[in-house]
């Protein structure tokens, strides 16, 4: 949980920022862009005393911060996702165990018990329960005359050959179990990037609502500020309460 934790922080931080900066570029451009003047139609200067006083000074903008460690650690969604993610993996790394105790299969055998095996064992019916310990057996077996082989230093031809074909066997099921074991590698991954990637625009989407409600022009991740004084509002504490607010409360 703490690999999956810090890529979500840093994934977070990242997209919120380039998100303010791009919205913040968008606010400075349309304040200081002025339209042109024809070529064809010169401005005709005003009276010196019909002269306006020069447009006065706007205040300074009002900034806040926000600690997305600490939205990351307290967001209850995020942490409910991460756990439900965690248990996922889980549950596929012990698929993939499970199936090392039945390499010595054939190609058809193997692939009747790994699928088997996706079912959880509780819900298994009896005959099922019948067929899984029947390949197990066979598995075991053949794995025992492998191991009583291999432990031979004077082999006939034809026990060469029966050794040779169990290893062939055994390497193609590791192989096979290799292959099951990236597929849902990527999988995972998948599902990793869809989560972060919606937790981040619900944290984005609260920030924006808070930012406009207290009038603030810009927000920044408090991790990427070298120093902010005390006049800077920190917004931490009232985006996690947001985000934490029971939906329709």
């Amino acid at each position: 949980m703490a690999r999956d934790t810090r890529c979500a922080k840093g994934i977070i931080a990242v997209l919120l920022l380039f998100l303010l900066l791009v919205s913040t570029h968008g606010v400075v451009a349309q304040d200081t862009e002025k339209p042109a003047t024809p070529a064809d139609k010169p401005a005709t200067p005003a009276p010196e005393a019909a002269a306006k006083p020069d447009k006065p000074a706007t205040g300074p903008s009002k900034i806040a911060i926000v600690d997305l460690d600490a939205v990351s650690e307290d967001y209850q969604e995020l942490i409910a996702k991460q756990n439900e993610l965690r248990e996922w993996a889980q549950a596929r790394s012990m698929y993939i165990e499970r199936l090392k105790n039945y390499t010595f299969l054939s190609q058809k055998d193997f692939d009747e018990v790994a699928e088997l095996l996706k079912t959880p064992p509780a819900k298994w019916t009896e005959a099922q329960r019948n067929r899984e310990e029947e390949l197990r057996k066979v598995s075991d077996q053949k794995e025992k005359l492998f191991l009583d082989l291999q432990a031979k230093t004077d082999r006939t031809a034809e026990e060469s050959d029966q050794f040779n074909s169990l290893a062939e066997t055994r390497d193609g099921r590791r192989a096979d179990i290799a292959r099951r074991a990236v597929e849902i590698e990527k999988e995972y991954i998948g599902k990793r990037a869809d989560v972060q990637g919606e937790l981040v625009n619900s944290v984005r989407d609260i920030i924006i609502e808070v930012a406009e409600d207290q009038n603030y022009d810009l927000v920044l991740d408090s991790a990427m500020v070298f120093y902010s004084s005390s006049r800077v509002a920190d917004l931490t504490q009232t985006i996690i309460d947001r985000l934490n607010k029971p939906a329709g409360g």
